[in-house]
């Protein structure tokens, strides 16, 4: 059997490690008792930034509790969202400058490598204070859109507030790729052009659902806050998103509905900002004469007229003789509850029932139900005097005798 030739490992000298071990040792002494002070400016300044910028948010908090939730505005919150960051970049400031001597000192790549990272950090600060922003903003407009006779629209408010956040990453994170790291952004970009495609191949529902928001946002077919019904799907919107809108049905079920199905199909909307529509029929006996039908019309109206308020023009209840049914007289009730709420409409829709059944009960108008009168001819007698129902009665006498 033919011998493998063995392959030798070279093993230092245990006497040459610890001596290579002492002399790092020493060197490192000699550097920190070479940069003695700047070490010491460095560690002090990153100290005092944070203990500063620990006791000014302690400050900040105290004041907060002593100060009336009342008397805070937008002005105060908007303030609020830019003092956090602000306090944590001169925090950062203040370790950078003290520590920029100790920074020198360091061989010429790590020191660039260090002074990067604080700017990315630096960067990111300045773009999470941009983001509290527009979250201030955003909350302030939503507020404005809430309220009546106005053109601003939440579902906007919304989508622009959503967008200016992603806008705001984005490009900082593209700052940072170019002006800090060097990276080639135009190379990046042609490369992303390419994968962007490919991708929005594979991901084509998800690129429609994106411009399907786009198109709900533009058109404006419905608003946060509106009833609508969709297919099978019939409930509140709460929120428009990027891919999706969620709806919250009469059965408080939270329903996700893709936004390029709500821009591809019927949508109905079936209530105006603070009201919702509702229909109610009522079948009336056929024997009902004219004056009880305009009776009845009078006290609907005295029933449904500024319910539960003074009703606006435009939400005046609407009642009229609508037809003429199969088994009775159709009356139609259109009128729009005061509220948004599923169970606010369910509570007063059982109130205006109830009302009707009373006083309806009390003028003496019957309600109608599905009925059909069956008239029988007789049928004429035979040459021999006998009717056919006679004849068929006899024969199966006959039969069973």
């Amino acid at each position: 059997m033919p011998e493998h030739p063995s392959t030798a490992v070279p093993v230092s000298d245990p006497g040459e490690a610890v001596l290579h071990l002492k002399e790092e040792i020493a060197a490192s002494g000699n550097y920190f008792a070479a940069h003695e002070k700047e070490l010491f400016r460095a560690g002090a300044g990153t100290a005092v930034g944070i203990a500063a910028a620990l006791l000014l948010l302690w400050g900040a908090k105290m004041l907060l509790k002593r100060l009336p939730c009342r008397k805070l505005n937008w002005k105060h919150q908007l303030a609020g969202a830019l003092f956090l960051p602000f306090v944590w970049m001169g925090c950062g400031v203040t370790i950078l400058v003290c520590a920029l001597p100790l920074i020198r000192s360091f061989p010429p790549e790590p020191a660039l490598w260090t002074l990067r990272l604080f700017y990315t950090a630096f960067a990111a600060v300045a773009a999470w204070s941009l983001v509290r922003l527009v979250r201030v903003l955003d909350g302030h407009i939503r507020t404005l859109a809430e309220k009546r006779n106005n053109t601003l629209d939440n579902l906007t408010v919304g989508i622009a507030g959503s967008v200016l956040k992603v806008a705001i990453i984005f490009i900082t994170a593209l700052f940072v790729g170019q002006n800090i790291f060097d990276i080639n952004i135009s190379a990046l970009l042609a490369s992303a052009g390419v994968i962007g495609l490919a991708l929005a191949l594979a991901a084509k529902d998800t690129v429609s659902n994106f411009f399907g928001t786009l198109v709900i946002v533009a058109d404006t077919p419905f608003r946060i806050g509106d009833r609508i019904e969709c297919g099978s799907v019939c409930g509140i919107v709460q929120n428009v998103g990027m891919r999706s809108s969620r709806i919250v049905t009469d059965d408080g079920t939270r329903c996700t509905v893709p936004n390029s199905t709500l821009t591809n199909a019927a949508v109905f909307q079936r209530n105006r900002r603070g009201h919702l529509k509702r229909v109610i029929d009522l079948a009336i006996t056929y024997d009902t004469t004219a004056e009880k039908m305009e009776e009845a019309v009078k006290i609907l109206h005295h029933i449904m007229d500024d319910f539960h308020g003074r009703d606006l023009p435009e939400f005046a209840p609407r009642i009229f003789f609508s037809s003429f049914g199969s088994f009775s007289l159709d009356l139609r009730c259109i009128l729009f509850f005061k509220t948004e709420s599923f169970e606010e409409e369910e509570k007063l829709l059982n109130e205006v029932n109830f009302a009707i059944l009373r006083e309806f009960g009390k003028a003496g108008i019957e309600f109608a139900f599905p009925t059909r009168t069956v008239y029988v001819k007789e049928a004429p007698l035979s040459s021999c005097g006998v009717s056919p129902q006679e004849r068929i009665r006899s024969f199966r006498r006959e039969r069973e005798s």
